[in-house]
């Protein structure tokens, strides 16, 4: 599936493979919950159709295709897609090198995604790197990440990077209100930073509320009119990853802050004035230390810690950036 606001990425690299040009490592990053993974299946899919449309996208009907719909194609492994887990470990990437080493059966290319590959521990990166370092012949890795800093830039270095911006504001009220015109997704939308599948999700689970909430509880943190111990209390059967996410999203938009008063992308805009009152409270060595800091909590956000005391060190450290002399 491709999104509206795609067109002009399909176009360009569609041209790659039509012009051998398409490399064999790919890294398709961008903001979260805009489609780059739908974007990165419906490319792979196309890669061995045999009777792609005049769109050149893959026409969903010959062998391949309906291999590939029904996720039995022997010439693709999906990492992370059908299945979502918490970390991307040594043996997934183990498994996946022993696939690519093995010749084609019925396809043009062997193809493999690797959804939010920055879940992939040390150990598993250092795996996938051999196989970067020297592909098989015909064979096409996508790595799909909204947090590609997180990367080892050895991995990076071997990447094609494709990048994927917002769409216009624009483009994702279109699509919204072609999915349900009875929602004021003109309210919705700015809370989800303007990604249009992130303002669906929110809709549709609830979930918008509990993210306010949470930045409520920074907001009161920062302010010290709250403590870290009743915030870590009402936190402590959250989801992990979810938590350290919306703390890497609030980072990002205070850092963003500092570079310019008002800043064109945020992905919480709605919390914009929170994010004012601090600015001139912190320096921006601080912030980078602790962005620094939350990489490697999400690392271990999904390993068998207790919660509680997990929260508890990650707002004590975004408590601390108050600390440094500005």
């Amino acid at each position: 599936m491709m999104y509206p606001w795609q067109v002009e990425q399909w176009q360009q690299f569609t041209q790659y493979l039509s012009s051998q040009r398409l490399a064999h490592a790919n890294l398709i990053s961008g903001p979260a919950a805009i489609g780059k993974l739908e974007f990165c299946l419906a490319y792979m899919q196309r890669l061995n159709c045999t009777q792609p449309n005049k769109e050149n996208t893959a026409c969903g009907e010959c062998n391949d295709c309906r291999l590939f719909s029904a996720r039995t194609h022997p010439d693709v492994r999906m990492i992370n897609v059908d299945e979502e887990v918490e970390q991307i470990k040594i043996d997934d990437i183990r498994e996946l090198n022993k696939f690519m080493s093995l010749s084609r059966h019925i396809g043009t290319y062997k193809a493999v995604c690797i959804n939010q590959a920055d879940l992939m521990n040390i150990n598993a990166s250092n795996a996938l790197l051999k196989t970067l370092e020297e592909p098989p012949a015909n064979s096409i890795i996508f790595l799909v990440s909204h947090h590609a800093e997180s990367l080892l830039a050895t991995i990076k270095s071997r990447c094609q990077i494709w990048k994927f911006p917002l769409p216009s504001v624009k483009q994702a009220l279109d699509w919204l209100q072609q999915q349900d015109r009875s929602v004021d997704w003109k309210s919705l939308l700015p809370g989800a930073g303007n990604r249009p599948l992130l303002a669906m999700e929110l809709y549709e689970t609830g979930l918008g509320e509990e993210r306010l909430d949470y930045y409520r509880d920074i907001h009161q943190l920062m302010h010290c009119k709250e403590k870290v111990t009743k915030i870590s209390a009402k936190l402590q059967n959250e989801e992990l990853q979810k938590l350290v996410g919306w703390q890497q999203a609030w980072c990002a938009d205070l850092i963003r802050c500092h570079y310019k008063k008002e800043p064109v992308t945020l992905e919480n805009p709605d919390i914009r004035r929170s994010l004012h009152s601090l600015v001139g409270r912190v320096d921006l060595q601080s912030l980078y230390s602790f962005w620094d800091k939350l990489i490697e909590l999400r690392r271990f956000s999904s390993a068998p810690l207790n919660k509680r005391l997990f929260i508890e060190d990650m707002l004590v450290r975004c408590q601390e950036i108050l600390e440094q002399p500005v």
